[in-house]
């Protein structure tokens, strides 16, 4: 079995678009629709941070129902 990749805090256009399992091209209309996040202005070019697109994707899903939350002494 193959480990999962590392992937950074704040993620080049490309890498973007893997981490949500989109071509770039479907990453960008995403974008643009306002679904996912724009990017983050830096030197070396556009990033776009991890954590936020985890927060638009949660949306989009309707959020992560952990049910561990509501179980009397299991932390989530």
């Amino acid at each position: 079995m193959s480990a999962a990749p590392y992937w950074p805090r704040m993620l080049k256009r490309a890498n973007a678009a893997k981490y949500c399992e989109l071509t770039p091209q479907q990453f960008d209309a995403e974008v643009f629709a306002g679904r996912l996040p724009g990017s983050v202005a830096m030197s070396g070019g556009p990033r776009w941070d991890r954590a936020a697109l985890d927060a638009s994707l949660d949306e989009m899903s309707g959020g992560v129902n952990d049910w561990r939350k509501d179980q009397p002494g299991l932390a989530a």
